[in-house]
């Protein structure tokens, strides 16, 4: 989804400049001359973040700051300011702008913020579109969909860490919001870490945030996720990814509910309820040494594994409709009808991407779809073909440690036996591969 950034600034080659250094980035980029051309391009072009100047002709920054306050609240507002001007522009702040910069900006410190912006604002989403953004996953009325419904209610009345497992594509993200909504103060902020995408030598940082001449780059204080999450929710999303060495300092942090940003010894109380998720084998990570026995405990208070698609029975009937209703009201088009053969091809595939697996394959049909029924030949070949090979089996019964063998044995023939690409291919570990390979008795032949 296309990010739209809004930049109001007098002069011409500053925002020349900032449109293309943004431009770059991916984001589609407007600007204004001054304030009162930005306010009214801000209502043509509804952007998700605001760069103003501070002193501007016509009408200031501070009045484009009164704009927003008094008809988009929602959308963050970042500051330009001279040093000489750098009060006005703490004032703005304490009236509602998100941050600001000095000038000269630095690129990559408008880029980074600009990120910030638009991150901690899907993060602080409504209550009503965390529901809207659970429907996905959450459709189903199986006996397994019930207990999670369950579950997530119970888990909402309390304050305990919880550890959400399951394979990718399941919706761990969607039920830490629900958790969350079901809290007691589920307005209060829910803040998203994702281990696994922010580099190592970052993470420190944005977990526990920074001061001002920490390391290079560490231009103005920073406050990290445990502090912006202070009151609410901290889902740390695949935490088996989160390096060794900041283990201890996550462990310290939920027990002695502190953090001390990166560059000082000064630490912070915080009070948030962890929620972790991770679609790794914590457990035989703990026994290869590769993730501490004591944060692990320290996590799973509540262990929530989420049942995979293949698992959930009916509910692959129920997801269709919804999908195909969805799509088909989204692009226009009347309703699509699917014939059984079609859907018996959709039952009986694994679904090793789950839910978004099979969200993205109907999105697809939908769009090229030229009649009123999906048929056989409209699905993907893998599909198709998984549903012959299984007619070749001399299986007779429902035996699923046969089918986990048959579907690592074929992950692994078509990536050329190379156990990494497989794994990635089956969503789960190296490790956890190796194993059940060994369990199985699972070796190349030659």
């Amino acid at each position: 989804m296309e990010r739209r950034i809004l930049i109001i600034e007098d002069e011409e080659r500053m925002r020349r400049l900032f449109e293309l250094v943004l431009a770059e980035e991916g984001y589609v980029v407007k600007t204004a001359g001054d304030g009162m051309e930005g306010m009214v391009q801000w209502q043509i072009m509804q952007p998700d973040v605001v760069v103003t100047d501070l002193k501007m002709p016509r009408a200031d920054g501070l009045e484009v700051l009164d704009f927003r306050n008094q008809q988009f609240q929602q959308v963050p507002l970042i500051i330009l300011t001279a040093y000489g001007t750098v009060q006005s522009a703490v004032t703005a702040m304490k009236q509602g702008a998100y941050d600001y910069l000095t000038k000269p900006v630095d690129n990559e410190q408008l880029i980074e913020v600009v990120a910030r912006a638009i991150r901690d604002t899907e993060n602080q989403k409504g209550v009503s579109q965390i529901y809207e953004a659970q429907s996905d996953q959450m459709v189903g009325s199986s006996s397994v969909m019930k207990k999670v419904h369950e579950d997530i209610t119970l888990i909402g009345a309390t304050r305990m860490s919880v550890l959400i497992t399951g394979e990718s594509g399941t919706g761990k993200e969607l039920v830490a919001r629900a958790i969350h909504a079901h809290t007691k103060q589920p307005e209060s902020p829910f803040i998203r870490v994702n281990c696994a995408a922010i580099p190592r030598d970052l993470l420190e940082s944005e977990l526990f945030g920074h001061i001002r001449g920490a390391f290079t780059g560490a231009l103005n204080n920073r406050k990290g996720a445990f502090v912006l999450a202070n009151g609410g929710t901290l889902f740390l999303d695949e935490i088996g990814d989160l390096p060794l060495e900041l283990q201890p300092k996550i462990l310290h942090a939920v027990e002695e509910k502190s953090v001390t940003p990166v560059g000082t010894a000064k630490p912070q109380t915080v009070d948030v309820q962890i929620i972790a998720a991770t679609n790794h084998n914590l457990d035989e990570m703990v026994q290869s040494g590769i993730f501490r026995s004591d944060l692990y405990y320290r996590l799973n208070t509540f262990h929530f594994p989420i049942p995979p698609l293949r698992k959930r029975g009916k509910d692959l009937i129920e997801l269709v409709d919804y999908f195909l209703d969805r799509f088909c009201r989204e692009q226009g088009r009347e309703s699509l009808g699917i014939d059984a053969e079609a859907l018996n091809l959709l039952y009986s595939y694994p679904w090793p991407g789950n839910v978004r697996e099979l969200r993205n394959v109907l999105e697809r049909i939908v769009l090229t779809c030229k009649n009123s029924t999906v048929t056989a030949e409209m699905l993907p070949e893998k599909v198709r073909s998984q549903a012959t090979m299984k007619k070749k089996t001399n299986v007779t019964s429902f035996d699923l440690q046969a089918q986990e063998k048959q579907l690592i044995v074929g992950a692994l023939e078509q990536c050329g036996w190379n156990q990494s690409e497989s794994a990635r291919k089956l969503g789960i570990s190296r490790n956890t591969l190796r194993y059940r390979m060994k369990k199985y008795d699972i070796n190349r032949i030659r």
